[in-house]
């Protein structure tokens, strides 16, 4: 009858070293133990340093005249009162400009060109009232002459009249008697940014 308790001691020091080989099966080849995987995994996080610096583009050439975009241009620029030019000023001129110029453009007469200014020089700001920089000089206009053509719609007429600053990536190079039009197009042609203001006249009787 005393049997009976020395089956279950064995079978109790059988259940221990089982125990024991499963844990040690837990453990890696050096013997050590491995730590419980943890849930949700640690998320990677790189270093600020290590990133790149967020660039800035360059800020547009960017053009302003006496009036609003797209508002009435002075009767002091038109035939309506003194005809002169206008001031008109700019910034961010881009790096690669080698030189600038000033263009004016009849938008509801066919492209009728009433100013070209060029060579004006990549450090220059802007024009003052009724004059042009050192250094820089005037195409003839639409209508052959050379200098600002005072703005002078049909009366009755409302036309749009658009005043660019363009920069130039060359000096501009054109035949003698190239024409206004023409001019007009070699200075798109070579312009690496621009910047237009519009404003509207209306011819009076």
């Amino acid at each position: 009858m005393r049997a009976r308790p020395r089956l279950r001691a064995r079978s109790s020091a059988a259940l221990l070293v089982g125990f024991a080989m499963l844990l040690a099966a837990c453990g890696d080849r050096s013997g050590k133990t491995l730590d419980d995987p943890v849930f949700p995994l640690p998320a990677t996080t790189i270093s600020a340093t290590t990133l790149p610096p967020p660039t800035t583009p360059p800020a547009a050439l960017t053009l302003v005249a006496p009036w609003v975009d797209g508002a009435t241009v002075p009767d002091r620029h038109t035939c309506a009162g003194d005809g002169v030019s206008p001031a008109l000023t700019w910034s961010n001129v881009p790096l690669g400009a080698v030189e600038l110029a000033v263009t004016v453009a009849d938008l509801d007469a066919d492209q009728f060109v009433h100013w070209i200014v060029v060579a004006i020089g990549n450090t220059e700001t802007g024009l003052v009232e009724g004059q042009i920089p050192l250094g820089a000089f005037e195409w003839p206009n639409s209508a052959g002459t050379v200098g600002w053509q005072e703005i002078c719609p049909p009366a009755g007429e409302t036309h749009r009249y658009q005043f660019t600053v363009h920069a130039l990536n060359q000096q501009l190079e054109v035949a003698d008697d190239a024409s206004a039009t023409e001019v007009l197009s070699i200075i798109n042609a070579t312009s690496i940014d621009l910047s237009s203001v519009s404003g509207l006249s209306t011819g009076v009787g």
